[in-house]
């Protein structure tokens, strides 16, 4: 199961935890923690195991939540995550450097 939980009590912070591949239930989003944080960090440590489903899935969470009005920001990504934006060109989307 994927979750999104607030790990500071400043809202300004969220660890996403869990496996995003193929086999994962990627179809919606988990409930958000702070939906009125406009500007948040997303830590990716506890994300177990990434494929490129997973990868369209950060990409998508990213997309609508900007459509709420939701900056959020990927750091602490296993270099999978790396990998895998680089090879498909979509580092710059996710904010990888």
């Amino acid at each position: 199961m994927i979750q999104l939980a607030e790990r500071q009590n400043n809202h300004h912070f969220w660890q996403l935890d869990g496996e995003l591949t193929r086999f994962s239930d990627l179809s919606s989003f988990p409930e958000l923690p702070c939906p009125d944080q406009r500007d948040v960090d997303v830590c990716l440590t506890g994300v177990t195991r990434i494929d490129t489903a997973g990868l369209a899935y950060l990409i998508k969470l990213k997309v609508q939540l900007a459509e709420k009005g939701i900056n959020i920001r990927y750091f602490q990504m296993d270099d999978n995550v790396k990998k895998l934006a680089n090879l498909y060109g979509v580092e710059t989307l996710l904010g990888i450097n």
